[in-house]
């Protein structure tokens, strides 16, 4: 079985890795797996100096930091945003609910004082009618 079919799996490991060896150089700037591995299970204290380096050399670490920047500066925008609208809106309607009742009370005031105006009325309709409009006139006759 040395001849190797195009889409079928090969029978053993074995062969796979005496025909086709792959050899790579690491590449400058980038962390290997290894550095990637050491960094969860180092203490805290030393593991904020190596991650820090480890993080500035590796370029997948430093785009994920940056699109995770990115994402915080939009969500923090965003939040900013929609809080300012809403408290600008809450701060208009405060601002209506207290003309509408300073409105109120005026209306309120101005009602007591026509409340108490009518009820001065009715008692001097009342003290009108029942007074005599006419003085008793006696007459008597001449003889």
């Amino acid at each position: 079985m040395s001849d190797l079919v195009s889409g079928e799996a090969s029978e053993s490991d074995e062969e796979l890795q005496d025909k086709h060896k792959i050899f790579a150089a690491e590449v400058p700037g980038e962390a290997s797996e290894e550095d990637d591995e050491d960094i969860y299970e180092q203490r805290t204290s030393s593991r904020v100096n190596n991650t820090a380096s480890i993080y500035r050399n590796n370029l997948l670490q430093r785009k994920l930091i940056e699109n995770n920047i990115a994402i915080w500066r939009s969500l923090t925008a965003f939040t900013r945003s929609f809080v300012l609208s809403a408290s600008k809106q809450l701060v208009t309607t405060d601002q209506m609910l207290i003309k509408s009742q300073v409105n109120l009370q005026s209306a309120h005031t101005s009602l007591q004082q026509a409340q108490k105006n009518a009820q001065e009325l009715q008692s001097r309709v009342a003290v009108v009618m029942t007074s005599s409009f006419l003085p008793h006139i006696n007459t008597q006759k001449a003889s």
